[in-house]
Order: C-alpha cells, then structure tokens, then sequence
C-alpha cells in the first residue's frame, strides 16, 4: 500500500470541508493508467472517447 499524488497533511487549515484529506489528484488519470496498462486502450481513445475532452489529464501509468 500507498499514497499516489501529493501528501496535503493532516493539519486543519488544509482538510477539505473541515474534515477530509483534500483530493490531489483527477481520478480520470488513475482511470486512465488502469486502461492503458491492462486492457491496452491507446491515450488518444482514452483522451477523446472514453473521457472526452481530458487530454490535459496524464494517465498514472505503472500502478499494478
């Protein structure tokens, strides 16, 4: 286990809603990396079809 993306601490000021760790990462990229491993779907699909209009979101490739 753990952590992919940017660590933004425990401390109060940085919770998100007072109470959660705030998100640091779009989960399309995740999504993304998961697609393009393992099931082969190349970045320009990914990009234009299956998340349309994401081509700025990278994928998080080498997870698994």
């Amino acid at each position: 286990g753990g952590i992919v993306g940017d660590w933004p601490t425990l401390a109060e000021a940085k919770l998100f809603e007072n109470r959660d760790t705030a998100p640091t990462m779009d989960m399309r990229g995740l999504f993304k990396g998961v697609l393009q491993d393992h099931l082969g779907i190349d970045r320009a699909r990914l990009d234009t079809t299956v998340f349309p209009a994401s081509s700025r979101v990278a994928p998080s490739l080498g997870l698994v």
